[in-house]
């Protein structure tokens, strides 16, 4: 067989395959493009999924006439002069290949006019599954309107695996979300088969993109980060944990403005949480990486989603750093509610009703373009009416925890929220269901589990001692001979420094076998065996898995089985005493598995309740 040249069109169409997997990546790469035309206001339009059209229209630079052909041409950008470029390059679309792609598998029709220009006209072109025709003069606002049709017409297998209509209208909407979130300065507009979807107003607040996207009730329980750690810039909203969710779809970052996902960022979010959450449930954050861009490689997917830093252990601790100290800094009791608020409830669709009622008004929303940004409305999201994990263990791969731990300690002391003053000015109520303990503070009543605060207390203690080196042990009598597997007694082998750090002595007592002499002083009489037949299997099922972090959930496991159950009567000293270990801890508001030690009612939610307040 001979080996000859594929044509143009054949190349172009093998190219589209790798950066134009959707209508959502077209949509993708045409919004980049109006991004770095500095465009103000971006309208996406979709029909059918996007399979028969898709239109972006900015108000943008524009393009020059000579410009326009070229611009379809395969490696042709404005970005890029040459290699070294790539260092330091900060635009969206840079490779030139999109323009040609989308072109090469979709009828396009361009229109342009750039904004400089005194002329009342601009330029139409349209290029058919790559067959170009001439540039004409054409009334036009500033900027550029993209119309892409028929996509994937002359690629019928391509079009075969798209979705459903609805599930590829929800993955351009959640493309052109992650551009609002990320580029809250511009105002961006979703119609989805005639009907809007989205509004962004561009305002430059970030809070209200949230808001339009999660409502009033994440909005009220954001934490603001604005932070640098080690040269890397955070910013951006974190929610608390009490709004976590079931999936990873909303952590949500930016590294220099491009949304991504990252394993090691990823690792570094849910490791900030991992202590206030419950397992298999994940932090809601949008966040924004600031990183010198000598130290970040954009360029190693055509699809531009995927990353590489210089230093993935600098992206990790500056982004857990950051993190975990604003959260072990928040108040994170949880204000539960008596009664549903009779307030209306605010949403964009109302607060914007009277702009979008104008811009709805027949078909070419172009024409809507707000020319006067400082008469749009913005929201004042405080002064609002009020209205009613365990980490993956795959993203946990290749991250030393146990100098992570080590590092984390020395670089931030953190501050406890209500150590000292709740600790002191308290009023004891009782005890409740014999399991729930009341304390009166500062106009709230606060509710506090029994079980799971002593064993927040448990856990937080035998840490300590563990980070501290100063686990104790205790001398068990007769010895423990215990028989394993072979994939168990290497795993026992292997990892017999952690186990005694932790408080075992173990040794080797021939063929698979092996003695134990000592276990660590907090367990004793609990379980010893199944409790480190457990553990060495945490290892031996997993040799990838940090030998740390295995560690510590036992731990979590142990502090449970010791603590005071529920059902339990407190003498009103212990339960004194337990209220000032519980407030003299860090984080004293979650036990170990994520759940509640202590939720709140205010004051006022009892005389809503009691028709003290209409």
């Amino acid at each position: 067989m001979s080996i000859r040249l594929l044509d143009i069109k054949t190349i172009n169409k093998i190219a589209a395959g790798e950066v134009i997997e959707n209508p959502a990546s077209v949509v993708k790469e045409l919004v980049e493009n109006a991004i770095d035309a500095k465009a103000r206001h971006i309208i996406v339009e979709i029909a059918d999924g996007g399979t028969s059209l898709i239109k972006v229209t900015d108000d943008g630079t524009g393009f020059e006439k000579d410009d326009i052909s070229i611009a379809f041409k395969q490696h042709a950008t404005s970005k890029i002069i040459d290699i070294d470029d790539l260092e330091t390059i900060t635009s969206f679309g840079f490779r030139g290949e999109a323009l040609s792609s989308i072109a090469s598998v979709s009828c396009v029709t361009l229109i342009s006019k750039r904004k400089d220009d005194n002329n009342t006209f601009g330029y139409r072109y349209s290029i058919d599954f790559g067959n170009e025709s001439n540039i004409e003069e054409v009334a036009a606002n500033d900027g550029t309107t993209i119309e892409v049709r028929d996509l994937f017409k002359n690629v019928p297998v391509r079009k075969k695996f798209l979705k459903g209509f609805s599930k590829e209208n929800a993955l351009v909407e959640d493309i052109v979300i992650k551009f609002a979130l990320v580029r809250d300065d511009i105002s961006f507009d979703l119609i989805i088969d005639g009907k809007r979807k989205f509004h962004s107003n561009g305002d430059g607040n970030l809070k209200n993109v949230i808001f339009s996207l999660y409502g009033k009730e994440i909005v009220n329980n954001l934490i603001e980060i604005n932070d640098e750690f080690d040269d890397i810039k955070v910013c951006g909203y974190i929610a608390k944990p009490i709004t976590a969710r079931n999936t990873r779809n909303d952590e949500i970052y930016f590294v220099n403005d491009r949304n991504v996902k990252d394993k090691t960022i990823s690792r570094a979010i849910e490791g900030a949480y991992e202590e206030f959450l419950m397992q298999h449930k994940f932090p809601l954050v949008v966040l924004k990486l600031k990183i010198d861009s000598s130290k970040v490689d954009i360029n190693v997917h055509p699809k531009k989603m995927e990353v590489r830093f210089s230093s993935d252990d600098q992206v990790y601790f500056s982004v857990y750093n950051i993190l975990h100290n604003s959260l072990k800094e928040e108040n994170l009791i949880h204000d539960e509610k008596l009664v549903d608020s009779t307030t209306e409830e605010y949403t964009l669709d109302n607060y914007f009703k009277d702009e979008i009622a104008e811009t709805d008004r027949g078909n070419n929303v172009a024409e809507t373009f707000v020319k006067d940004k400082s008469a749009e409305k913005t929201i004042d999201i405080d002064n609002m009416p009020t209205i009613s994990s365990i980490l993956n263990k795959d993203y946990k791969e290749g991250i030393n925890l146990s100098n992570l731990h080590k590092k984390l300690s020395e670089d931030f002391e953190e501050k406890p929220f209500i150590q000292e003053t709740l600790t002191e000015n308290h009023k004891y109520i009782g005890q409740i269901f014999n399991t729930y303990i009341l304390v009166e503070f500062d106009s709230k009543l606060y509710i506090i589990d029994q079980h799971a605060a002593h064993e927040k207390i448990n856990f937080e203690r035998i840490m300590k001692s563990f980070k501290e080196g100063k686990v104790l042990n205790q001398k068990i009598f007769p010895s423990i001979i215990m028989k394993l597997t072979p994939i168990q007694y290497d795993a026992v082998m292997e990892n017999i420094e952690d186990f005694r750090k932790v408080g075992y002595e173990i040794e080797s007592f021939g063929d698979n076998d092996i003695k134990v002499d000592s276990v660590p002083y907090n367990i004793f009489n609990i379980g010893n065996e199944k409790l480190l037949m457990d553990m060495i299997d945490s290892f031996a099922d997993d040799k990838n898995k940090e030998q740390y972090d295995s560690i510590v959930e036992k731990i979590a496991s142990i502090s449970c089985k010791k603590a005071i159950k529920a059902n339990y009567i407190l003498s009103e000293n212990e339960v004194k005493q337990l209220l000032r270990d519980l407030f003299s801890l860090d984080n004293p508001y979650n036990c170990p598995h994520g759940r509640p030690t202590i939720v709140s009612l205010s004051k006022y939610e009892f005389e809503k309740k009691f028709g003290r307040i209409v």
